[in-house]
């Protein structure tokens, strides 16, 4: 399994959770809006199975798709799909936990439900977190 297949392997795995129900590769493809006669060739590249020897180069468009119906972010797909490809991803700095929080709670292509759900886990973190420091 390359790079592009775990990361949309692992999006689909936290949708599941979410909804509380299986979402098969098929059904995701449908819901990326992919009709009958692209589901195969998009199919092909979410098989684990499927040899790429020269570098899985997904499309674009295929990225994208996926990604507008995935709890994962665009750029984040399509930087695993570059990793699958064969290129030399160059990673900013190692980004802190606040960094990625903020870029989360920026991300217009997460839901307001979302974003509040996290809000809602930060707080009470940071008030079992006072507690615990208030009672040493």
């Amino acid at each position: 399994m390359d790079a592009f297949q775990q990361a949309v392997d692992q999006a689909r795995r936290q949708l599941i959770r979410e909804e509380g129900q299986n979402v098969s590769v098929r059904e995701l493809i449908r819901r990326a809006g992919f009709d009958n006669s692209r589901r195969a060739s998009v199919a092909r590249h979410l098989n684990p199975n499927q040899p790429w020897p020269k570098g899985h180069r997904v499309p674009p468009e295929t990225v994208r798709a996926l990604a507008a119906v995935l709890p994962i972010s665009e750029s984040d797909l399509m930087q695993a799909a570059q990793v699958a490809a064969g290129y030399r991803v160059r990673d900013e700095e190692p980004r802190d936990l606040g960094f990625e929080v903020a870029r989360y709670l920026s991300d217009e292509e997460v839901s307001e439900e979302k974003k509040a759900r996290l809000r809602a886990q930060l707080l009470q973190l940071v008030a079992e977190d006072l507690q615990r420091s208030s009672r040493a």
